[in-house]
């Protein structure tokens, strides 16, 4: 194969690879399922969704406005069926609102209202348990034990949440969401037409050269 051939193959086969790992990179994104906690406990308590899937992030919002009240939740998310392993997810006692000073900024860095429990990729799909305390003044009211249903993440975008959805009950309706496909989209759309470009560049350039090498080799 000529040398300039080979050019154009190598160039080719750059542009597919950056194809395929963009395809790849896109597969899934992280979607947020949302759990709002009332007096009366996590609303839904139990997460079955079938969309919930590896690489998704569940968060667990404190709305008890009940005085004093507090709650913590504790993931078993390495399923031995106990809740203090040095691998579980715990959070620190969340509750229904923080004081903040006249800047914005959190009287108690500590207080938190929510807590997010992002799970891996390559998180085993299952039944994970999590622990709910419920708490007034500081002293613990009520346990329960409810589950988060993990489901294996087969990429099948349609029908799904975009990038950025919160999905459950109670999702804030005026957080930003991203656009799931648009950037990846333009970008897959840049690498083509950068490749393109290039393949054609070089082409010209390879056409030239061999032109001119006929025309020194008409002059010998």
């Amino acid at each position: 194969m000529p040398g300039g051939a080979r050019k154009v193959s190598a160039l080719v086969m750059v542009a597919l690879v950056g194809l395929l790992f963009l395809s790849s990179t896109s597969a899934h994104e992280q979607e947020t399922y949302n759990v709002i906690v009332v007096a009366d406990g996590p609303m839904p308590a139990n997460i079955t969704d079938s969309d919930f899937v590896q690489g998704n992030a569940v968060v667990f919002r404190m709305k008890d406005t009940t005085e004093n009240a507090s709650i913590r939740i504790t993931i078993d998310t390495d399923q031995d069926g106990l809740f203090n392993g040095t691998s579980d997810n715990i959070s620190v006692w969340l509750v229904e609102s923080c004081e903040l000073t006249e800047n914005g900024t959190l009287v108690d860095d500590s207080c938190a209202v929510s807590h997010t429990y992002a799970f891996d990729l390559n998180a085993t799909p299952g039944t994970y348990v999590y622990r709910f305390e419920q708490a007034i003044n500081e002293t613990i009211m009520s346990t329960e034990s409810f589950n988060i249903t993990l489901w294996k993440d087969v990429h099948e975008e349609s029908g799904t949440p975009g990038l950025g959805d919160c999905f459950g009950i109670g999702c804030e309706t005026d957080e930003v969401v991203e656009d799931d496909s648009s950037p990846r989209t333009d970008l897959v759309v840049l690498v083509m037409c950068g490749a393109v470009v290039g393949i054609v560049g070089l082409s010209i350039s390879i056409m030239n050269e061999a032109k001119e090498k006929q025309l020194q080799d008409a002059e010998e």
